[in-house]
């Protein structure tokens, strides 16, 4: 994949010889990342598929008219898993003593979904933090659209310390125009990324018990993009938990009254969403769609599998699948684990 020249210069700092000109090489290298002193791996491989990347303006406001063309991502930003992982705050996951996260297992999976991920789009992926066990989910850290960028305020607690390197990642090495939810409502903001959905027209914000209201409006002035809240309640930790996107016209949510619910609420339908595919396995409607490609969860289910091909199918999408149970035991899934950016 070409890379927009602004990335490659700034990832070229990073790097050093690993780059040729704007196109990434398949030698694996390391970085030291210049913001916190300490190393971050970049394992730039060859893509299958050329995709080439062109910026996204979102210099003004964007509503119901918004143009339906999916923004091209120039970069995917992930985070290795860290020692403490099963020590990861959970929720919904029931666990036992004899089905806690396996570290080493969580560790394959995760490099797995880099490769299926770097298919797609080129993958930076940050040095792990130790000491902050749900730091692999670095989509909670920040929301982007174009040169902009939300960092947020995680609503749990334990979280808040994972932000601050990825401040300074992407405002003093990728040059981006950086807002910190911190600053404003008195620091009184709360948002994990897991519960903000952009499909390119439109950006849904779920409002649940780690994202609140005084967020949508820091979102929304910040990214100069009307943002939709989403009220709901059920067995889900964030809005994407439930509902994610294939393309600008077609949403993924589970069958029952959970979906169903969430779908109203957003008027998917009088949205534009003529496509809304309903799934029997809820961990199945989370993928990442990204660059004409679907990155799907393999959950065992059948059905849900065999829907989800018919999807990537009919509309000329490839399509990969990758097994996450390690992260889906902390309430985690695909999206979680990366932050795509059009840059």
């Amino acid at each position: 994949m070409i890379l927009s020249s602004r990335v490659a210069t700034s990832l070229k700092q990073l790097s050093g010889s690993c780059w040729r000109g704007s196109v990434l090489t398949p030698t694996r290298t390391r970085v030291l990342a210049q913001d916190d002193g300490i190393a971050a791996s970049l394992f730039p491989h060859a893509l299958q598929k050329h995709n080439p990347c062109r910026p996204f303006s979102t210099s003004s406001r964007t509503g119901d008219t918004a143009s339906t063309t999916s923004p091209k991502y120039s970069i995917a930003i992930a985070r290795h898993v860290p020692k403490t992982f099963p020590d990861a705050i959970s929720k919904f996951a029931t666990l036992s003593s004899d089905d806690g996260i396996d570290l080493k297992n969580s560790m394959r999976q995760h490099e797995k979904y880099l490769d299926g991920l770097r298919k797609f789009v080129p993958t930076l992926c940050l040095p792990s933090i130790d000491d902050l066990p749900d730091s692999l989910f670095v989509e909670d850290t920040v929301v982007a659209i174009g040169n902009r960028a939300v960092i947020t305020n995680p609503g749990h607690p334990s979280r808040r310390g994972e932000v601050d390197s990825i401040r300074q990642f992407l405002s003093e090495q990728l040059g981006m125009n950086v807002t910190d939810m911190r600053d404003y409502s008195h620091g009184q903001a709360y948002c994990d990324g897991g519960d903000v959905l952009y499909t390119s027209r439109h950006l849904f914000v779920g409002l649940s018990e780690r994202t609140n209201i005084e967020a949508v409006k820091v979102l929304q002035d910040a990214l100069e993009i009307d943002a939709i809240p989403v009220r709901f309640e059920g067995n889900a930790l964030h809005l994407k938990s439930v509902v994610t996107h294939v393309d600008s016209t077609t949403l993924l949510a589970p069958d029952g009254s959970l979906g169903d619910d969430i779908l109203s609420t957003m008027e998917a339908k009088e949205r534009g969403y003529s496509d809304i595919v309903r799934l029997p396995n809820m961990l199945a409607c989370n993928v990442v769609s990204v660059n004409g490609g679907i990155l799907a969860q393999d959950v065992g289910c059948h059905k849900s599998k065999a829907i989800l091909e018919d999807v990537a199918l009919e509309r000329g999408l490839d399509i990969e699948f990758v097994t996450c149970s390690e992260v889906a035991k902390a309430d985690g899934a695909l999206t979680c684990l990366s932050v795509l950016l059009n840059i």
